[in-house]
């Protein structure tokens, strides 16, 4: 089942969870072992010997959640599951030890062979959290939730720099591979001005993404690329602007290949957070911004 993007709310008919950055995985398990596979449909079982103790759940058990790499702290750590996803089956035991990754569990779909699927939402939660606590194994959790107050939780998430929440109508059925309004997820991004440098391009007459810089501890620096949120209007606009302020070199060093203009060109981008190399990650164009503002 899949989320629409939404905005922050408050209902008392909706459960809203933090939304977990990692790696979505359905885990299955029956005749005494376990299998995982993630939206792709590509085996994962084999990448994360550390859960093998979920061929211990009850017969017929199929659960829906995240695979996060946690922090110190707590926090989701990217990269870590990144470092993960990417790393061979050959090294996964000693990735395991090194990064070990928590199943978080938002959702049951069958339980001792019997479907829930047509159940509404509070009754499989309601089993999923039964399952989990029985299980009582550090690396099976169940997501959390609270039911009503979206706007407070949210605004929390926020603060502590997560990537946003899920909204889930308590009474919605689930439904594989359905994308409707009973899941919204809500993204706490944040937002930057930035100096356009330049842009990727996309053979002679048109462009892949812009190369931006924004102020990073009273520097300019060069943050990536920005490709995303572009509409049709939007990049044959840019198009033009581009072409005609082209320049020799980068105001700054980029440290990538692209193609460059005369600085004076500004634009506001989303994203989610700052990447370890100082980048920004997920960015999404806002729109153009007059220097003045910038």
């Amino acid at each position: 089942m899949l989320a629409r993007i939404g905005a922050p709310f408050a209902s008392p008919q909706h459960l809203f969870e933090i939304k977990w950055d990692g790696v979505r995985a359905m885990a299955y398990v029956e005749r005494g072992a376990w299998r995982m596979h993630g939206r792709r449909r590509r085996d994962l079982a084999g990448r994360y010997p550390e859960l093998a103790f979920l061929a211990g759940l009850p017969e017929g058990t199929l659960l829906d959640g995240e695979l996060v790499v946690l922090q110190p702290d707590g926090k989701p750590d990217f990269r870590g599951i990144l470092a993960r996803e990417n790393g061979t089956a050959e090294r996964a035991a000693q990735q395991a030890k090194k990064l070990p990754v928590v199943f978080v569990v938002f959702d049951l779909l069958y339980a001792g062979g019997e479907s829930l699927m047509a159940a509404p939402l509070h009754v499989r939660r309601e089993a999923l959290l039964g399952l989990v606590a029985a299980a009582g194994h550090p690396r099976l959790v169940a997501s959390h939730g609270v039911v009503g107050d979206g706007l407070s939780l949210f605004a929390a998430v926020k603060e502590q720099g997560l990537e946003g929440i899920v909204a889930k109508r308590l009474d919605a059925p689930y439904r594989p591979g359905e994308r409707g309004d009973a899941w919204q997820k809500i993204k706490a991004v944040q937002q930057v001005h930035c100096l356009v440098l330049g842009y990727e391009p996309d053979g002679e007459r048109d462009f892949k993404s812009l190369i931006v810089a924004t102020d990073v501890g009273g520097e300019l620096r060069c943050v990536g690329k920005v490709g995303s949120g572009l509409d049709d209007q939007e990049r044959a606009r840019l198009r033009q602007m581009l072409f005609a302020a082209r320049a020799d070199r980068p105001l700054i060093d980029p440290g990538m290949p692209g193609r460059w203009i005369a600085p004076g060109l500004y634009c506001t981008v989303n994203f989610l957070e700052w990447t370890a190399s100082g980048s920004l990650r997920a960015p999404v164009f806002v729109a153009l911004v007059d220097e003045a503002d910038a």
